[in-house]
């Protein structure tokens, strides 16, 4: 074998390593499977919540329309008979998991409880002067709720002995329309959206603090993980807004604001995939992941690939999403149609491949260069792999040029 053959193997092997090597690309990296229609008729559906044990799912929507779902088998559920019927636009579940709090249109705020599947008045409309309330979130340990409206408008509030509802005006609110909130898991801290005030942060005391991005449209924002101090929020315009909160001084709480370019399409509301991992639903139907921990957005559900799977389901607005592992889930429409996704056969199994063949070929491709390395330096090697493996003409040449004398 000699040094041209040596070093042609080598260029060989690096060459197939370079091909080798996976290369991300916008594609979807999950698809869509099964259908599920929880009406024939369009149910006008705006949101839903998980329950903290992650096996049910509150659905809301127009004219009073509630159900309860199972997560994992979404055909398992349960219509709730609400006794208000105008349109509920967000819901949640109190940190304990046997009630959840809803609320809507003209001040409704009505309580769940999960005991019985009963959907009740939790208050008097007249305790949020009849506003369209648009926002609710349980705090960390599950003592106050905080209910956001129309105008700034925003509230912290929690049950009366008596039935009723004690409220409390947050002082400091802005004037735009308060679009959602969040509470971290661990840390007693909220975090509010705004559609033009920015982002709020309210601490153990109730104090609203205001640290930034009054010049986006804001309209949801997720705490995802109990294990980072971080929250994520998104704009109508394509923006995501990284919360870094301070534990001890909401004050000192940071936002740092990117926009995500190359994205056909409105961001319109976050959902909870897995750990610190969420999915931003966009407008036309499409999704994309975001990962906290890595501050980084990934491709995870392209508008082409939904349109390939069903046309007349790509045309319907995803309303939110839940997961059921670490790569697979439901998402909903506001028709009412669910859709199942889990990762694409193709993309794991190219994954193993690629990651066999990368694997083996990285220490094949360092021992041939170290054997050229050493073929170059020694001439006494040189001579005798020629002698040995060389042709008539090489091994003439070696002996002509006495590389093998001593």
């Amino acid at each position: 074998m000699t040094m041209t053959a040596l070093r042609g193997i080598v260029i060989a092997l690096m060459t197939t390593l370079v091909f080798a090597s996976p290369i991300v690309s916008a594609e979807s990296a999950v698809e869509l499977d099964s259908i599920i229609h929880l009406s024939e008729n369009d149910l006008s559906i705006k949101g839903i919540a998980e329950n903290p044990q992650e096996n049910k799912i509150l659905i809301y929507g127009e004219g009073g329309y509630a159900n309860i779902i199972s997560s994992n088998n979404p055909d398992s559920q349960v219509l709730l008979a609400a006794s208000d019927n105008q349109t509920m636009r967000d819901a949640d579940w109190h940190p304990g998991g046997g009630t959840a709090l809803l609320v809507g249109d003209e001040g409704m705020i009505l309580r769940y409880a999960a005991d019985d599947f009963s959907l009740t008045q939790a208050g008097e409309k007249m305790n949020f002067g009849q506003t369209n309330l648009k926002s609710v979130a349980w705090n960390t340990a599950g003592t106050w709720a905080y209910v956001g409206g129309d105008d700034g408008w925003l509230w912290r509030v929690r049950a009366e002995g008596d039935g009723g509802l004690e409220t409390h005006l947050i002082e400091g609110r802005g004037e735009g329309d308060v679009t959602d909130i969040d509470c971290h898991d661990d840390v007693m801290l909220c975090v509010i959206s705004s559609v033009t005030d920015g982002i709020g942060i309210i601490d153990r005391n109730h104090i609203l603090t205001w640290i930034g991005g009054s010049f986006y449209p804001w309209n949801s924002v997720i705490c995802p993980s109990n294990y980072y101090l971080s929250c994520v929020s998104v704009s109508s315009s394509q923006e995501i807004g990284i919360i870094q909160l301070h534990s001890t001084n909401a004050v000192e709480s940071e936002l740092s604001v990117s926009t995500v370019k190359g994205i056909d399409g409105q961001f319109t509301h976050l959902s909870h995939q897995d750990d610190a991992r969420s999915l931003i639903v966009v407008a036309p139907f499409a999704l994309l992941e975001h990962d906290v921990s890595k501050n980084a957005t990934f491709p995870w559900l392209d508008n082409k690939d939904a349109q390939e799977f069903n046309i007349e389901i790509s045309g319907e607005r995803i309303i939110g999403t839940w997961g059921i592992g670490e790569n697979s889930g439901w998402l909903i429409t506001s028709r009412g149609t669910l859709i199942e996704y889990h990762s694409t056969e193709e993309t794991s199994e190219i994954g193993v491949i690629l990651g066999g063949v990368v694997g083996f070929l990285i220490p094949l491709t360092i021992g041939m260069l170290i054997l050229t390395l050493v073929y170059t330096a020694s001439p006494k090697l040189q001579y005798w792999m020629t002698m040995k493996f060389g042709n008539k003409q090489e091994k003439r040449d070696a002996k002509r040029k006495g590389t093998g004398k001593r």
